[in-house]
């Protein structure tokens, strides 16, 4: 009964995240990592739906758009750059308002090539105003607040120069923002606007015979090498308890994906087969452009290079990838800028000028239920839709750990194990294999003790029997 209820739950989640707009076919194939480094052909997890440029909304269309931002009310806002402005729609895109132009100190002023868009749940938007050198604080209704120039400081380098492309503002309205060209991290400002320091900072990294002929070359051919200089970081997105997700410039190699506390240590996990960082092997790499974090740790990230979205849970699994540069509706040429709202994906293509909505396949909205029903403690529940999801894909890794992380919590030990081991999880294996031990020794106490007793009294009987049959022997003989 509990397993029937259990798949009727999945199945009315399936259908609800499936609602909405026409969905198109897809123009792209989906595939998977396996534990092998190889790729797997996977079923698609979302098609895309409906697209957005403004024409239809009749508010012109969009030029050179830069970013975009979802509310917690489900309000959308786009950061029309070329068109200077920022348009606000409610979650059935019906036009809210569009902010083009503010009064500042008596004065009409408006944005230059802004990159960067924040909106707090009191409503105040924060701009990276990027053309003024500046961040610009509105409140909801588009009036001036205050603008936040460059940071004062003694830390602040020789040369320094303050072109902010992103942000994020905290519960405790701490800023926190991307510079272009900034390499010392992020920069934080305080509630009232002062510079407060870098954080987060990416550590250099080098090759070892790199920097031996750096140290033994002379001041001339030093000038010709690469520079050992700290990566910059290019996107960041904020969950609710205040953790902030990066992306960097790093292409195709170590933790281009950090999870920042409040002091900037990366906290991130990174329990897959491989660590967060989009494509993997190939020669052409990911270059991650924006991330946004969603509901249960799952998060999207969006890479530029190659059109493709990554999506990972909060151990850092790979989910499902799907995505890819083009021409056609569901492609992308210039892909700049993710959010979500709910299950549904959107996707702010620059060039192209518009938003593509994408909403999850019967697989896509499996895959979604079973990891929110695992980190809601639901174990039932997540069991049934991992095994839902196998009757779609028979080799999906992440299901048979899913489903063995989930009968591990339930006690399930020796089963646990079997799937554990189908999902080539050598960790959490260990952790089912030293339980299922344990449950063997308390099961079989009695039993392991008796033997044990038996056992001794039988070596110490025989050891006897032997000794007098030795002194008979001994006897016989004199």
């Amino acid at each position: 009964m509990k397993s029937k209820l259990a798949i009727l739950l999945v199945a009315l989640f399936v259908v609800a995240g499936s609602a909405g707009s026409a969905v198109k076919a897809a123009p792209y194939e989906s595939y998977m990592w396996t534990y092998w480094g190889e790729t797997r052909p996977s079923p698609i997890p979302y098609l895309p739906g409906d697209t957005i440029d403004g024409r239809q909304q009749g508010i012109g269309s969009f030029q050179a758009p830069s970013d975009l931002f979802v509310t917690n009310d489900g309000d959308i806002y786009v950061l029309d750059s070329g068109n200077g402005r920022i348009v606000v729609f409610n979650r059935q895109w019906d036009v809210i308002r569009q902010i083009q132009a503010f009064d500042h100190e008596g004065k009409q002023d408006q944005l230059s090539n802004p990159q960067g868009i924040f909106v707090t749940d009191g409503g105040r938007i924060y701009i990276a105003d990027t053309g003024n050198k500046r961040v610009v604080e509105l409140t909801e209704e588009g009036q001036f607040v205050r603008e936040i120039g460059a940071p004062q400081s003694d830390i602040i380098r020789t040369g320094f120069e303050y072109l902010p492309i992103k942000l994020a503002v905290d519960q405790a309205d701490r800023i926190y923002v991307v510079g272009k060209g900034v390499f010392d991290g992020l920069m934080e400002f305080d509630a009232d606007g002062d510079f407060s320091g870098f954080m987060g900072t990416n550590r250099v990294k080098f090759n070892a015979w790199d920097y031996f002929w750096k140290s033994i070359s002379t001041r001339e051919q030093r000038s010709k090498l690469a520079q050992f200089v700290p990566l910059e970081f290019n996107n960041l997105d904020m969950d609710k308890e205040g953790f902030l997700y990066t992306t960097n410039t790093e292409i195709n190699s170590g933790d281009p994906i950090k999870k920042l506390n409040s002091t900037g240590i990366d906290v991130l996990r990174r329990e897959g087969y491989f660590p967060p960082r989009g494509d993997l092997f190939s020669e052409q790499g990911s270059l991650l452009t924006d991330i946004t974090v969603r509901e249960h740790g799952v998060y999207s990230v969006l890479d530029a290079k190659r059109g493709r979205i990554f999506t990972y849970n909060e151990d850092g699994v790979l989910m499902y990838i799907f995505g890819q540069i083009g021409q056609q509706v569901g492609t992308f040429a210039n892909p700049v800028a993710i959010e979500s709202i709910g299950d549904e994906i959107l996707v702010l293509d620059q060039n192209m000028n518009r938003i593509t909505r994408f909403q999850p396949t019967r697989f896509g909205s499996l895959t979604n239920a079973a990891n929110a029903f695992y980190t809601a403690g639901k174990s039932d529940e997540a069991v049934a839709a991992w095994q839902e999801l196998l009757k779609l894909d028979a080799n999906n890794d992440a299901a048979y750990v899913g489903i063995g992380k989930a009968l591990l919590r339930q006690g399930n030990n020796k089963e646990a194990m079997e799937y554990l081991e189908l999902g080539y999880n050598r960790a959490y294996y260990s952790k089912a294999f030293g339980k299922y031990r344990k449950d063997l020794l308390r099961g079989n106490f009695g039993a392991i003790m008796t033997s044990v007793v038996v056992l001794l009294v039988a070596c110490f009987v025989g050891r006897k029997v032997k000794r007098r049959l030795k002194k008979r022997v001994e006897i016989h003989v004199s």
